[in-house]
């Protein structure tokens, strides 16, 4: 079992974290895809999906920049089709178990949000029954800053005023979750969900101190023995 002790605050990510953005991200590729054809590029859907888990793997930032580049010839077409795709944020959905682990888990910690997200991240979680849990957001659209920054990280702990060692990130992404955060003293753990499960481990500093499959994982994890029953 993990040395929790110490632990007050459990920092989220958002994007394939406590929400599902698969939908969105798929449907921008598929976007991609039909103005791919409509301009005469033979693209198919399956290949960009394989090439955006390349991105991953590659730590590339933006999966979708790198597909216009490598379909797309003409640099006219990439900048009118570019011009013309929608991320679709209505697409997104909170994990089926994002309540239930947030509400047990709030009962044992206090609950910040780290995420690079476009503005009017407190109304979604609000939408979603999230935010009644969440006592410190830091989102990269209201802090002009974004990650892997670790300046958004220093901005929460501020807010918290919470010390590094009494917190802990929880994310997808090695290189915007993992790295920044353990830099900072904080602890770390890695969610393999979303293309950012995608993401090898390079190093001892790019290794989170725990991995969880799912959200449901946390609660073991997190919860004291002599409580678990009674958070369960």
């Amino acid at each position: 079992m993990p040395d929790i002790a110490g632990l007050k605050w459990l920092f989220f990510d958002v994007g394939d974290t406590l929400v599902d953005e698969w939908e969105p991200v798929d449907d921008i590729i598929g976007q991609f895809v039909r103005e791919a054809n409509d301009y005469g590029y033979p693209v198919k859907i399956e290949a960009v999906r394989e090439l955006f888990a390349t991105c991953y793997r590659n730590y590339e930032q933006w999966p979708m920049k790198v597909a216009i580049r490598t379909y797309i010839h003409d640099e006219d077409h990439r900048i009118q089709i570019q011009d013309k795709l929608k991320f679709h944020k209505e697409l997104e959905q909170p994990f089926p178990s994002a309540t239930k682990v947030l509400e047990q888990l709030s009962h044992h910690y206090r609950i910040g949000i780290i995420a690079n997200q476009s503005p009017g991240t407190e109304a979604r979680l609000e939408s979603y029954g999230l935010r009644k849990y969440v006592h410190v957001l830091a989102c990269s659209a209201e802090e002009g800053v974004s990650k892997p920054d670790p300046e958004l990280y220093a901005v929460a702990l501020k807010q918290a005023g919470c010390a590094p060692e009494e917190a802990v990130m929880i994310g997808d992404r090695i290189d915007n979750d993992i790295m920044p955060a353990r830099s900072l003293g904080l602890r770390t753990i890695r969610i393999l969900q979303g293309y950012g499960r995608f993401q090898p481990e390079l190093s001892d500093d790019e290794r989170a101190d725990w991995t969880v499959e799912s959200l449901d994982e946390l609660l073991p994890l997190l919860i004291p023995d002599e409580d678990a029953g009674k958070s369960i």
